[in-house]
């Protein structure tokens, strides 16, 4: 068993936080890297997160409160 190595503000590739947060926003400037959270990535991370409190989840269920929320998000015609 490895020792554990003070690595406060460092990421398992060993980059610290500030050089990983600026590649991010360097690759999304370029467009090489998507600036929102895709539906289907809300759905994996609902489901991947509540499976682990609630065995009984499903992917349907975790769909459903995505596309619940994200309905409630949009704004109707002509409101602002």
């Amino acid at each position: 068993m490895m020792a554990a190595q003070e690595t406060s503000g460092m990421s398992t590739n060993g980059m610290a936080y500030e050089d990983l947060l600026a590649e991010v926003v360097r690759l999304q400037s370029e467009g090489r890297l998507p600036t929102t959270v895709s539906r289907e990535q809300m759905i994996d991370w609902a489901y991947g997160t509540t499976k682990i409190e609630n065995e009984d989840v499903t992917v349907e269920i975790a769909t459903k409160a995505v596309d619940d929320l994200l309905a409630s998000q949009q704004t109707p015609p002509g409101k602002v």
